[in-house]
């Protein structure tokens, strides 16, 4: 019940704060970010460490504003998650515009459930407003938090505009038995995994790194469609999404072929999926190095 109170008293005082102009906010944001970087420091030594290892070509002085940068934009995604609360759907659309949003539309009219692949880059909480884009359902993946004040914070935040919410655990079940009920599934894929003897290691902005399978086995399992979702942020505020398809070889081995053979083929055809994901997704982080989440300890194994 204490926890219930708490979570209904947050959501109220951050939909007040929501209704405060974008440049009201932008200045709270801007000092948060002073305090994440020169006060509190926030994981500083993870933040220098990825950047210095993912772009070793540059020195200490480069990597720096780097560092700073992403300080900013990260106090910027939550100031924007914020505004979130109370922004008009419209408005929200025009400042997250998907510039090729036909392209699902197809799919959908084909009759392919959607996979959809992206990372933690530019403002990937405001995927949220896709749902209202479509007549189909939206479901991202997610991990629940620790902390169950702040889980039903975000979980109110959200679903505003359509998204449902599928815990990971559950996730691989619900889709598979779901898979003629079509519909868009967001996976972002580039934390760490848990469990690093199922995963494909790439080599990845310079170093080994592991990815999730999930994504790539239920497109395969499922015959979906898969895209990888480019998120780029144009100003302060204002982002750019498209949809890249990522084209698979079919999976379609002749009646004859033996077991181990048809698990080969899609083994092969998860490698596929995964390294385009990863290709596209590095290109939109070297392009805009400032909007990744470089504070997350993505090479801890």
């Amino acid at each position: 019940m204490i926890k219930q109170i708490l979570s209904s008293f947050l959501f109220f005082l951050a939909r007040l704060i929501s209704f405060l102009p974008f440049n009201w906010l932008y200045g709270i944001s801007s000092f948060v970010a002073f305090l994440l970087r020169s006060v509190i420091r926030y994981r500083r030594d993870v933040i220098i460490q990825n950047l210095s290892r993912s772009f070793p070509d540059l020195k200490y002085m480069e990597i720096k504003p780097l560092a700073n940068g992403f300080y900013s934009h990260f106090a910027d995604v939550f100031t924007e998650v914020v505004k979130s609360i109370s922004i008009p759907g419209s408005k929200l659309r025009n400042r997250f515009k998907v510039e090729n949003p036909d392209l699902l539309i197809q799919y959908y009219k084909n009759s392919r459930n959607i996979i959809g692949l992206t990372g933690h880059i530019a403002n990937w909480e405001w995927l949220s407003i896709i749902p209202s884009l479509y007549p189909f359902s939206c479901y991202t993946l997610y991990k629940p938090l620790r902390s169950k004040v702040a889980e039903s914070l975000m979980t109110r935040i959200r679903r505003r505009f359509g998204m449902k919410l599928l815990p990971m655990s559950n996730a691989a079940r619900f889709i598979l038995s779901n898979k003629n009920s079509k519909a868009l599934y967001i996976f972002i894929g580039d934390q760490s995994p848990a469990k690093i003897e199922s995963a494909h290691s790439f080599e990845f902005l310079h170093q080994p790194t592991t990815f999730f399978t999930g994504g790539a086995k239920l497109a395969r399992a499922t015959n979906a469609a898969v895209v990888y979702i480019s998120i780029r942020k144009v100003e302060r505020g204002y982002y750019s999404v498209k949809f890249v398809p990522i084209e698979t070889s079919s999976f379609q081995p002749p009646l004859s072929e033996k077991q181990s053979a048809i698990k080969d083929i899609s083994h092969d055809i998860e490698i596929e999926i995964l390294k385009s994901y990863t290709s596209l997704l590095e290109a939109d982080i070297v392009a805009n190095p400032v909007n990744w989440l470089w504070s997350h300890k993505r090479w801890k194994h």
